[in-house]
């Protein structure tokens, strides 16, 4: 996946875009690790500097260090759904401790980040056709 992103490309920030290739693919990451795992009693499972570099509201013109790489990024992106269906199996319908943005159930919660994941997902094919397949 990740030669479809050359590096020189995942940082740039396209006219009409909030943020990069690169924040986009670790908000996504970040969006899934910070709801689902703690919801199901579980330890996050990606590093706490990943969630202080791609949260809401951030960019990267805000960063101090530096980000993982687009690799590493694309490696934890293929192993989460594993991590996520074994640790919420057979739980979608527990009720959350409390509401996220509205949601009750666990399984509100995964449709909602599918949703939020296909967004961001357009967002970062947008910035492939302008960077990259002009």
């Amino acid at each position: 996946m990740s030669s479809y992103y050359p590096k020189s490309y995942v940082d740039i920030i396209p006219e009409g875009h909030n943020n990069s290739i690169r924040w986009n693919a670790g908000h996504i990451l970040v969006g899934w690790d910070n709801t689902m795992f703690p919801a199901v009693n579980e330890q996050r499972k990606i590093p706490l500097s990943y969630h202080l570099l791609f949260p809401s509201g951030s960019n990267p013109g805000d960063w101090k260090e530096q980000p993982p790489s687009m690799n590493k990024l694309i490696n934890h992106l293929e192993e989460q759904p594993f991590r996520i269906e074994q640790a919420c199996s057979g739980h979608l319908n527990d009720p959350l401790k409390e509401s996220f943005l509205g949601m009750k159930t666990l399984g509100d919660m995964v449709v909602f980040h599918m949703i939020h994941e296909n967004l961001h997902m357009g967002l970062i094919k947008s910035m492939k056709q302008i960077l990259i397949d002009k």
